[in-house]
């Protein structure tokens, strides 16, 4: 059986094992855990050097995990919070919630332009993790906080991606709804364990996209949770310097606008880095990697089509040879033989699409560097 296969039904069994616990079958989670588990050490075995060895722990976490839930569910508390043992992912870094993510095999040279954002995460990032003597000498310390924000589709979460991947360091990537609780106390204590794990395995990414939706401001929000919540990212930002360690934040917004102005001070995300739509090279660099392996016509001209999709973000190229490429793979079917992706077909495609990031929401971006507001 295929590496994917393991590694799909690897991620489904445990997604299942873990809402069965949930809902209170122990016997199914048990079995869904095991199984997932059995597909992970699958993949260990095809794995080699620190892959192999971080697959090979994982899994036994989770034959771990299902012994653990095997027991009788434990009753909730009276007063809306929960005990700690009735989730298997409840904050516990021993719980398995937050399982170090794979180490990524991007870098930077697989993201097309953006050299401006790319010089100054490895300044500032990326060269004091490599060179942790001289970072001393100077008194700049490995990690901190650093907020992406920029228009949908512009590689925001593939940047933090390479930041991992250049640095090799061990990479968490979190969704919001894996924090989020209805819990009472839940989501500072899932907060909390996310960074005691990445303490652990030092040095490390944490990556949080749609940050917004973890920080929004308080002013604006009623919310009980985010009253607990907001202050206790705070202070585990604050606390990178005085907690062993070196854990890089990297939180990806869309709408910086949003986030409660106390996480953009200093010590907190110490950097603002805007990432915004490709320009020409950047885009002619993005079809190149998107067209790559394809079947193209000799009449392909990337440097004119590039010139072209000025106000097109990467995601927006990207569709569009997907979309070249899925009418080729029609004419090759109906023709029984090649049929090549064309100038004519990419041109006829992109006549058929507009830019995904308006111009007024490019201007909120624009006052948002200048100001600091939108």
């Amino acid at each position: 059986m295929s590496l994917e296969f393991h590694l799909t039904h690897y991620e489904r069994y445990r997604k299942e094992g873990i809402e069965a616990h949930r809902g209170g079958d122990a016997s199914r989670a048990r079995f869904c855990l095991l199984k997932s588990a059995e597909h992970l050490f699958s993949v260990a075995k095809a794995s080699d050097g620190r892959l192999k060895e971080e697959r090979t722990r994982r899994a036994h976490e989770l034959v771990e995990l299902a012994n653990r839930v095997s027991t009788a569910q434990a009753p909730s508390r009276s007063d809306g919070k929960r005990r700690e043992s009735d989730d298997p992912e409840s904050g516990a870094v021993d719980g398995g919630r937050f399982l170090i993510g794979e180490r990524p095999d991007v870098t930077f040279d697989d993201i097309a332009g953006l050299q401006d954002v790319k010089d100054e995460v490895r300044l500032k990032i990326i060269e004091p993790f490599q060179h942790p003597e001289k970072a001393e000498l100077y008194g700049i310390r490995p990690g901190g906080g650093i907020l992406l924000y920029g228009p949908p589709g512009t590689g925001k979460t593939l940047l933090a991606r390479a930041v991992a991947g250049e640095t090799d360091c061990a990479f968490f990537t979190v969704k919001p709804s894996e924090i989020l609780s209805k819990w009472v106390g839940e989501a500072e204590q899932n907060m909390a364990a996310l960074f005691e794990a990445a303490r652990e395995r030092s040095p490390s990414v944490i990556f949080i996209d749609e940050i917004e939706a973890l920080a929004p401001r308080r002013t604006e929000n009623r919310s009980s949770v985010m009253a607990r919540l907001v202050p206790q990212i705070l202070a585990e930002l604050e606390g990178f310097a005085g907690k062993q360690g070196a854990i890089l934040f990297l939180g990806a917004t869309n709408e910086p606008w949003s986030l409660d102005p106390a996480i953009l001070r200093p010590g907190r995300f110490d950097e603002r880095i805007y990432v915004g739509l490709p320009d020409l090279a950047a885009r002619h660099r993005v079809l190149e990697i998107n067209l790559e392996n394809r079947p193209l016509a000799d009449d392909v001209d990337l440097a004119r089509i590039a010139g072209l999709l000025e106000g097109f973000s990467g995601a927006d190229i990207k569709n569009l040879c997907r979309k070249g490429a899925d009418d080729a793979f029609r004419r090759a079917i109906a023709s029984s033989g090649d049929a090549p992706i064309d100038q004519e077909l990419l041109l006829q495609n992109l006549k058929e699409m507009a830019p995904s990031v308006r111009p007024e929401d490019l201007e909120r971006f624009v006052r948002y560097r200048g100001e600091g507001t939108a």
